[in-house]
């Protein structure tokens, strides 16, 4: 069984999410035939998995254009070589063996099943991520484990917790569950009934759209949730996805769903050591996990049962590497077109008779070509567009987006005795996240190595090349990170620094690295451009302020009104589960 089909087992739902049930009514035929000609502008997870889609759907005359050099969008692997085994050959190529990831990185069983169930099909496999470490930052300090850093008393907030996920009679975790409980009977209320990611099915009404406006950490209050608000550090800050104390609710309930802490929650719960009505007391208490998977938890007494059940719902990482799961899937679609520069989109708003026009050159050559198609689908950055014939009810839409910015930088640091930054595998720092004051500032770093293959080593002797020698083009320690600094918000507090050069941002990352522990810090450079850092600066989190929340409903109208479909993060939410199951819902509602 695979990880997607126990996720489905486990929640006992239909393989597609519900059909939307609409602000407005639900056509009752397709708006487009099954030999239409099909374009979509962006090869990122969004666009891809809406061309499969449609093309397992029966729909053939689907393209893709990207602009970019390379597909996947803001997934981006940078991977260490080797070059195989191969004694017939003095220069034997190159194979990839640790892959790092510069954007999207992890799964989960359920949220991301449509996404594993790609991986089988496309034939790659997952390792589990490991756990976040927690770091105070000064060097020679252990690392903690997230449940132990719980426990302890965090400043500003003054909260001694109990045992995270103890469920004695300790006062403080049964009021830490009563929190946690009551946080989705909230989200709830807002949002509707638990699932994989599904549009609210009705426009909020002004006081819920009021409330879903808030700054998150100011709802956690009202609600009075201050003992869970240390989870959402790492929930919702450490993913790139805002700051607690400005981004919208909106935007933390959408992702901090019951399925998330499923993962969060039960790898740490120690089940073995439970039977019976034991067993049945905890998870009558954890109320937030979703009900199929505390019935699942309460019938299963075997322990390879038990096991399985806990690690179906450890997050993973992919392999190969994530950036594997577009480059195969874009070789089972037959039209997908890269080095794309789009100068016109003319869709002929007002004569449905007439084709649309997309003109564009391709690569090096400068000859301007014009492609026609019967219908359009952007899965672009909506408001980078200057190409497309934007219409007024989508200019007021577009102008109102914004974004965060999150920088990630590829360095090594060469191992050494002088060295006492932490060693484990996935460290935050969590000081680094409780305020947008500390902006630019690192607050992740995870090591490739020790995420993906911890049984590996770099070094000397470690990957031999054909003549036996060393390969030196390897780096030589296994202190490969990937690093996070958000480099641009919307609620940067006056007078904060707002880094505008990439030198400027390294430079900032490399005080922070050796502030941390580190002795040297060194940039791996950029395959596709070896002149540059290896940094990607990442418009990242399309979202809209408060004030604009409800343009999220009028987008979801606004589907299909100009022989167009809106795809990507701004319809949703900025994870690749999130808009491939949109792009299912979408399809589904309009009956593809």
């Amino acid at each position: 069984m695979t990880l997607a089909q126990l996720g489905e087992k486990l929640l006992h739902r239909p393989p597609r999410a519900t059909v939307h049930q609409g602000v407005k009514p639900r056509p009752t035929d397709p708006p487009f035939p099954k030999d239409a000609k099909i374009a979509i502008i962006g090869a990122g997870p969004a666009g891809l998995t809406m061309a499969y889609e449609l093309q397992k759907r029966g729909y053939q005359k689907v393209t893709l254009y990207e602009k970019d050099v390379r597909i996947g969008g803001m997934t981006y692997t940078k991977w260490d070589t080797a070059p195989a085994v191969d004694h017939n050959n003095l220069n034997p190529p190159e194979i990839r063996v640790v892959p790092h990831e510069m954007g999207a990185c992890y799964l989960t069983a359920i949220r991301h099943r449509y996404i594993l169930d790609i991986m089988n099909e496309v034939y790659l496999d997952t390792v589990p991520m490991p756990s976040m470490e927690v770091y105070s930052g000064t060097p020679g300090d252990a690392t903690q484990h997230f449940e132990d850093w719980m426990q302890t008393q965090y400043s500003p907030l003054t909260v001694q917790l109990g045992k995270w996920l103890d469920l004695s009679d300790n006062d403080k975790a049964t009021e830490f569950l009563g929190q946690l409980n009551k946080y989705f009977e909230q989200r709830t209320a807002l949002l509707g009934e638990e699932g994989t990611f599904l549009f609210p099915s009705r426009r909020p009404s002004p006081d819920a759209l009021q409330e879903l406006g808030m700054p998150f950490k100011k709802w956690l209050e009202k609600h009075g949730l201050n003992l869970i608000l240390p989870l959402f550090y790492e929930t919702q800050t450490s993913q790139g996805y805002g700051y607690i104390e400005e981004v919208p609710t909106y935007y933390a309930l959408v992702w901090n769903s019951k399925e998330l802490f499923s993962y969060i929650s039960l790898p740490k719960l120690d089940f073995l050591k439970l039977a019976g009505s034991a067993l049945e007391k905890i998870m009558d208490k954890l109320e937030f996990l979703p009900r199929r998977v505390r019935h699942q938890v309460k019938v299963e007494t075997a322990e390879a049962s038990v096991q399985r059940l806990q690690q179906s719902f450890r997050a993973v990482m992919v392999q190969g590497g994530f950036m594997s799961i577009w480059e195969r899937l874009a070789k089972r679609l037959p039209n997908v077109n890269k080095s794309i520069n789009i100068m016109k989109v003319d869709r002929h708003v007002g004569d449905p008779s007439r084709p649309i026009s997309i003109t564009y050159t391709e690569g090096s050559n400068k000859e301007a070509v014009t492609a026609h198609h019967d219908f359009l689908m952007l899965a672009c950055k909506l408001d980078d567009v200057p190409w497309l014939d934007t219409q007024p009810d989508e200019a007021d839409i577009f102008k109102s987006i914004h974004n965060y910015e999150l920088t990630t930088t590829c360095v090594s640091i060469p191992a050494s005795a002088a060295n006492h930054i932490p060693t484990t595998p996935h460290v935050f720092l969590p000081e680094k996240l409780t305020s947008v004051k500390f902006l630019n500032r690192c607050y992740v770093t995870r090591t490739s190595l020790k995420c993906v293959a911890p049984g590996l080593s770099y070094g000397p002797g470690s990957f031999p090349n054909a003549n036996g020698s060393d390969d030196r083009r390897w780096d030589q320690g296994d202190d490969t990170r990937v690093c996070f600094q958000y480099s641009a918000i919307d609620a940067a507090p006056v007078g904060s620094k707002q880094y505008k050069t990439n030198d400027e941002l390294y430079r900032q990352l490399e005080e922070d690295l050796k502030a941390y522990g580190a002795q040297s810090v060194e940039a791996h450079m950029d395959p596709y451009d070896p002149s540059q850092r290896l940094q990607k600066r990442w418009k990242y989190m399309p979202h809209f302020l408060s004030k604009d929340l409800g343009k999220l409903w009028d987008l979801w109208e606004l589907q299909n009104t100009h022989r167009t479909f809106y795809l990507g993060s701004i319809t949703c939410f900025e994870s690749t589960a999130d808009v491939h199951s949109y792009n299912m819902q979408l399809a589904d509602y309009y009956q593809l």
